[in-house]
């Protein structure tokens, strides 16, 4: 088999699991597909990396592989430890909104509760309004819960912006008895806003 086609093989093997990936490359000697590869760092699911984007700093060298590969995953973990870790936002937001681009649940979440809380509602609101529309509330409620969970134990900040967002989104109106733990249209966008305000206290 001509080698551009193992390749392109093994390459798309990395596409669904880095693990198979990994056995796969050590079967054989022959196959010395690195992740220096164009083809190998583009399509790698770094699947571990996006859960727990604090380990990527392990891994300097898989990670600027596939940021030069234009990897999705790589573009998500690095707009992540920009925004949380390096407190830069601008940047930050650049690499996630990149990786939301490429069609993945919980980036297209990130992105679209980042916005929001920064001041750019409007914008913020339209990416969570497709996302709950094509997905339904219930992947929204998973994508909120593994970006806690991606960002446990940071290095957190609460800004100024965050604080005034926040007053910024609040209902006018009391949509649900005080009882009621529900959320509706007029307020989902304004409770999806409050976990991530809690988050970044500390208190999630």
């Amino acid at each position: 088999m001509p080698e551009d086609m193992r390749l392109f093989i093994v390459s798309k093997v990395g596409t669904t699991s880095p693990i198979d990936y990994f056995n796969t490359i050590i079967t054989s000697k022959s196959l010395k597909f690195s992740f220096d590869n164009y083809f190998v760092a583009k399509d790698l699911k770094l699947s571990p990396l996006v859960k727990k984007p604090a380990l990527a700093t392990r891994y300097k060298t898989l990670m600027d592989s596939c940021l030069k590969a234009n990897n999705v995953d790589a573009h998500f973990v690095k707009g992540m430890l920009e925004y949380f870790h390096s407190q830069n936002q601008f940047l930050g937001l650049h690499h996630i909104r990149i990786a939301s681009k490429g069609g993945h649940l919980k980036e297209r979440y990130v992105y679209g509760v980042l916005l929001m809380a920064i001041g750019q509602t409007e914008k913020g609101v339209k990416i969570i309004n497709k996302l709950t529309d094509e997905q339904g509330f219930s992947v929204v409620e998973d994508c909120m819960a593994n970006f806690q969970r991606s960002l446990e134990r940071p290095d957190l900040h609460m800004k100024d912006i965050y604080v005034s967002s926040l007053l910024k989104m609040w209902p006018d109106l009391n949509c649900h008895p005080p009882e009621d733990n529900t959320v509706c249209s007029n307020c989902l966008h304004f409770f999806l806003l409050t976990e991530f305000f809690v988050m970044m206290l500390g208190l999630n």
